[in-house]
C-alpha cells in the first residue's frame, strides 16, 4: 500500500468520512485492490469484494437506486476480474455524490474492508 500513498495521482483521490477518525484516506477500489496484488500481501480482495458488493447492493435497492443494485446484481451473477468488480463500485460512488448519507455508507463499506486488512496485517 506504500506504492499506492506515494503516487500524487492516486494520493489526489483519497477520500475521508468526516467524523470517523478510523476512516481517513479511503483508496478508491480499483487502487486498492491493485496494492493490495502489488503487495503480495495474504489479503484477499476477491474476499472482500464478495462480502462488500451485497453491502452495495442491498443499500441501493433500499435508498431507491434500482438500477445501479441491478448494476451490482450483473457482477454477482458473472465472473468478473476484482479490478473489473472495483471500477464498478468506485463508479457507483461517483453516481451518488449528490446523496450524500448513501455515498457516506458506501464509503464505510470501504473503509470497512481496507482498514480491517490492514489491521490483519
Amino acid at each position: 500500500m506504500a506504492a499506492t500513498e506515494n503516487s500524487k495521482p492516486e494520493a489526489a483521490r483519497l477520500r475521508s468520512i468526516p467524523g470517523d477518525p478510523l476512516c481517513q484516506n479511503i483508496l478508491p477500489l480499483v487502487h486498492w485492490v491493485e496494492a493490495e496484488e502489488q503487495s503480495g500481501s495474504d489479503g484477499c480482495p476477491p474476499c472482500g469484494l464478495a462480502t462488500i458488493a451485497p453491502w452495495y447492493r442491498s443499500l441501493l435497492a433500499k435508498k431507491g437506486y434500482a438500477d445501479l443494485a441491478a448494476k451490482v446484481q450483473s457482477l454477482a451473477d458473472g465472473e468478473h476480474e476484482p479490478s473489473e468488480v472495483a471500477s464498478v463500485l468506485d463508479e457507483i460512488k461517483d453516481a451518488v455524490k449528490d446523496d450524500e448519507d448513501v455515498e457516506r455508507e458506501l464509503l464505510l463499506y470501504d473503509c470497512m474492508m481496507q482498514k480491517y486488512e490492514e489491521e490483519e496485517s
